[in-house]
C-alpha cells in the first residue's frame, strides 16, 4: 500500500500475479477461490455499488508474469468496528440477514450477510472501521452477486 496524503487516497496492489479472492458457484455451493483480474474488478465494483465506496481502478503494474492490479480508495481513519457496528450496519443500516455461519469463506471468526441479491463473506473487525465521526466503513470484505437461483442455498 502506498499512501497518498495530498489526495486522502491509498494505493492498493494485489499480490503479484495474483488478483486476490472471489466467492463462486461453481460446485453448487459458495466457495472462495481465487480470482482472475476480472471477477477482482467486479468484486470491486460490487463493494462501490453496496457501501457506496470509492474504489477505482488505477493500472496494471509489476513485471511480466508478476503482473499487480492497482486500485486507489479513500483513506479511512477510526479504529476497528466492534461485532456490534458490523451488525448494525449490514442488518439495520443495509437490510442485510446475518447468516448462522460463514461458509468457510473469509477468516474462521469473519460474519457473513445476505440481501435479495448479494452476500458479504469476511465481515470483521481487520476489515471494517468505524471513523472519528461514527461512519462504518467497510475496507476489504467479500462481495458477490448472486447467480441465476443460487439465493436459496442460504435459507436452508
Amino acid at each position: 500500500m502506498v499512501f497518498d496524503y495530498e489526495t486522502s487516497t491509498i494505493l492498493k496492489f494485489t499480490k503479484p500475479g495474483k488478483a486476490a479472492y472471489v466467492v463462486n458457484f461453481d460446485l453448487g455451493t459458495p466457495r472462495m477461490v481465487p480470482a482472475m483480474p476480472l471477477e477482482y474488478m467486479e468484486r470491486l465494483m460490487l463493494q462501490n455499488e453496496i457501501f457506496r465506496d470509492n474504489l477505482r481502478f488505477v493500472g496494471i503494474g509489476g513485471d511480466d508474469g508478476a503482473r499487480q492490479i492497482i486500485t486507489r480508495q479513500n483513506i479511512v481513519t477510526g479504529k476497528p468496528a466492534r461485532w456490534e457496528d458490523i451488525i448494525q450496519l449490514m442488518v439495520d443500516d443495509l437490510g442485510f440477514i446475518k447468516l448462522r455461519h460463514n461458509h468457510g469463506i473469509g477468516y474462521d471468526d469473519s460474519y457473513a450477510f445476505v440481501s435479495d441479491d448479494f452476500a458479504v463473506f469476511d465481515m470483521r473487525p481487520a476489515n471494517v472501521f468505524v471513523t472519528e465521526s461514527g461512519v462504518i466503513v467497510p475496507v476489504d470484505c467479500i462481495p458477490v452477486r448472486f447467480p441465476p437461483g443460487k439465493r436459496e442455498f442460504f435459507d436452508k
